[in-house]
């Protein structure tokens, strides 16, 4: 039972000491590797993501997209409200009716904001 006590104290001892060897360099590779990535994403090597999607959002495609979309969005509120004239509705249709074109409208909304 000794031998097992001896080595199990020695391999606790080498764990603590291997432990202590190369964590200061450990430590030091990670603060570098840190100031490394954050030099390269000061210099925008990193990031450019951001950018891109700025420029995306600028771009005419998106605008034209979004133009396209709130065209939609009226022609459908145009269609709701035209169906909303018929006289002979009834209270469930109606309602039913209105609250889609308040969807569509909130919609709308959204979408012309996103356009400025």
């Amino acid at each position: 039972m000794s031998e097992y006590r001896d080595e199990a104290r020695q391999m606790a001892k080498d764990a603590h000491w291997t432990f202590w060897k190369f964590f200061p360099a450990f430590l030091v590779a990670v603060i570098m590797l840190s100031a490394v990535g954050f030099g390269l994403n000061s210099l925008g090597l990193f990031g450019k993501t951001v950018v891109e999607r700025k420029v995306f959002e600028h771009s005419y495609q998106r605008q034209a997209g979004l133009e396209a979309e709130i065209a939609t969005y009226q022609a459908t509120l145009t269609e709701i409200e035209r169906k909303l004239t018929n006289s002979e509705l009834d209270t469930n249709t109606r309602f039913n009716l209105e609250a889609q074109a308040s969807m569509i409208r909130i919609k709308m909304a959204a979408a012309k904001e996103q356009l400025k």
